[in-house]
């Protein structure tokens, strides 16, 4: 009996004409060939597919958004779950609550909340999943005032490795609650979210200002200084990139090597219009295009950035200080990208993201000063070149890293280096969870939390 023999949900495999199509992930440097992608509708769908795969003995993966840099979305040989048809978005306008299917993306959380000024703390590109963006922990445009995704999460529903269902929150199975706040897709497969909305909206005042290389140094000592003082309803990401090719970017700048100045402002917008007041006319930017839009306007803005298909490799820190030195480094990198498409980024942590005991949910950086996060990417070119590049700004700006690491943005690392994306006792916990939850390490296709030693030899 093959693994897709009379499932209940929607099956494809290698011949199937719909195959190729279903396979493809995000990153376009993973080539994965699943035996078979099952698609469930149902959390009764999802534990048969599950227990199919296991009674085969075959790798599980876990689609949502399919958003994972090392393509873990996608098994290679083995079976993926693809919960995209698990993508509803239920809100509750008078208990301000959203319940969020396993497979739904940040697009699809905006267009149902948005219009009522509510959202979840959101990430940067609409098509990521948001499964993968809360159980690694959710950083994005509002978490210095709202926090992290993970911080507004009551409650999940979980298919567990022996195909139970449960439900999950700080007062059932409190401890697989505590690991899904940050420690990945390790215990079981989340096919749906609770979360209590933050008022946004339904307009933000949100954008971007534009400066020139040669001006990027200046401009980002100036942003940094500025976030050091600016209030928690500002978020800015500073990201070195290249000016598009088209309007509305100036002729002069198309084509070349600048600095992007990524804004959100969570509070009012005419007290946002105020405070962003100095940033705005600082250098002056080449170009502002800072303006209110709705909610899924801001979600959307940095889409044109993150293509599907496209080639990525990531590296990324969290930083203790970003020094003039450290500044002066990244212009002089970015000078020599060698594609369009990579990106240096940084972003001033703090605010609500520190008002949270680093130790209450497994998502411990929470007093980084700031992220840095370097993303090589490119449609064409040699891969060394690119890789070589990402590792190269990584390299340089280590010496001001805390050590820590965001686990979304790992890619290709060692166990230590996963380890480093959590304090010790944190890890030693995970550890318990796992082999409380998931002792066979079922769910292994993810930035591993092995079970215990002792749990492997009974």
């Amino acid at each position: 009996m093959s693994v897709t023999d009379s499932l209940s949900c929607e099956a494809i495999e290698p011949q199937d004409e719909r195959y190729e199509a279903a396979r493809a992930l995000w990153n376009g440097s993973v080539d994965h060939r699943p035996a078979a992608i099952a698609r469930p509708r149902t959390d009764a769908e999802v534990a048969e597919a599950l227990l199919r795969a296991r009674d085969q003995g075959a790798d599980i993966a876990v689609r949502g958004g399919g958003h994972s840099m090392q393509g873990h979305s996608m098994s290679h040989g083995g079976v993926t779950i693809d919960l995209s048809a698990i993508n509803r978005v239920e809100v509750d306008t008078q208990t301000r609550r959203a319940r969020v299917g396993g497979g739904a993306l940040l697009g699809d959380v905006a267009r149902a909340t948005g219009p009522y000024g509510l959202a979840i703390p959101y990430g940067h590109v609409s098509h990521t999943g948001v499964a993968g963006l809360t159980l690694g922990g959710g950083i994005g445009w509002i978490t210095r005032r709202y926090g992290l995704a993970i911080d507004r999460l009551r409650a999940a529903r979980v298919v567990t490795a022996d195909g139970d269902v449960v439900r999950t929150s700080d007062e059932e199975n409190p401890d697989l609650f505590w690991g899904l706040r940050g420690g990945g897709g390790n215990f079981g497969i989340v096919t749906e979210f609770e979360f209590e909305l933050c008022e946004h909206g339904p307009e933000v005042l949100a954008g971007m200002l534009l400066h020139p290389l040669e001006r990027a140094g200046e401009v980002l000592r100036f942003s940094r200084d500025f976030m050091d003082e600016a209030p928690h309803d500002l978020t800015v990401y500073e990201t070195f990139m290249t000016v598009p090719p088209e309007p509305p970017f100036p002729e002069e700048l198309q084509g070349k090597p600048a600095l992007a100045i990524g804004i959100v402002y969570a509070g009012d917008p005419d007290e946002g219009e105020r405070v962003l007041r100095p940033l705005r006319e600082f250098g002056p930017p080449s170009l502002d295009m800072l303006g209110r839009m709705p909610v899924i306007g801001a979600q959307e803005m940095l889409d044109p950035t993150a293509p599907h298909g496209m080639r990525n490799y990531s590296k990324s820190h969290w930083l203790a200080e970003l020094p003039d030195a450290a500044i002066q480094r990244m212009v002089e990198l970015h000078s020599g990208v060698p594609s369009p498409m990579s990106l240096i980024i940084t972003a001033r942590m703090g605010g609500a993201i520190q008002r949270v005991a680093p130790e209450s949910t497994a998502f411990v950086h929470r007093n980084a000063y700031r992220l840095l996060w370097v993303v090589g990417s490119w449609w064409e070119g040699d891969d060394a070149e690119q890789i070589e590049w990402t590792r190269g700004v990584f390299d340089a700006l280590t010496p001001h890293s805390t050590g820590g690491v965001y686990v979304n943005s790992l890619q290709d690392e060692p166990e230590q280096r996963i380890r480093d994306a959590y304090s010790n006792p944190v890890w030693a916990r995970l550890v318990e969870v796992k082999d409380r939850w998931d002792p066979d390490n079922v769910f292994r296709l993810n930035y591993n939390v092995p079970p215990s030693a002792r749990v492997r030899a009974a």
